[in-house]
């Protein structure tokens, strides 16, 4: 009988160093679809799982320009629409706007990044296929797990078993659906 379908393997390693280890050697042998779990942030670790998306940056960038771009827009039309003269003041006047400009654009510039960071992690998920798995609750504890997934050009399920546990890894687990 055939074996039931699998999303990847889980390999459990017991430090940091193991785990950054074993990730730059799964870099190294050609997988691509990798991903670490640790209950702390690893030094190093973005380099060796090849994170270069600086997409968040730019959101910021761009809610501020939209916030205050918006901002202004407003306070022109409403000038415009409903203009009150008080004491030779010009209909735009610069410096009255300012505040208001300045703290919506700061509002946007944060707003923006931490939507478009839900978002790209589709967030909010209730629940992944790695929590049903029965060691990786120890993720938040006190070890380190490397995820392979079974959409991995070089995913082999037996080879794969296979080179996890010649990285060291403690346990090798199947993720299923």
């Amino acid at each position: 009988m055939a074996e039931p379908p699998i999303l990847g393997l889980l390999g459990e390693f017991g430090t940091a160093d193991a785990l950054l280890g074993a990730v730059k050697r799964a870099r190294e042998a050609g997988y691509q679809h990798i991903d670490a779990f640790s209950p702390y942030p690893v030094e190093g670790m973005a380099e060796a799982l090849s994170i270069r998306d600086h997409r968040i940056g730019w959101l910021s960038v761009i809610g501020g320009a939209v916030g205050i771009a918006a901002t202004l827009a407003v306070q022109v039309f409403v000038n415009f629409d409903y203009p009150i003269e008080v004491g030779g003041r010009p209909l735009i006047a610069l410096p009255a706007f300012f505040v208001v400009d300045f703290e919506l654009m700061i509002l946007c510039a944060v707003l923006f990044p931490i939507i478009g960071m839900l978002w790209m992690n589709r967030l909010p998920r209730l629940h992944h296929p790695l929590f049903g798995t029965p060691r990786f609750s120890l993720a938040s504890d006190d070890r380190f797990f490397l995820y392979i997934e079974a959409d991995d050009p070089k995913f082999d399920r037996d080879g794969t078993r296979g080179f996890l546990g010649s990285l060291g890894a403690w346990s090798i687990e199947a993720v299923r659906p």
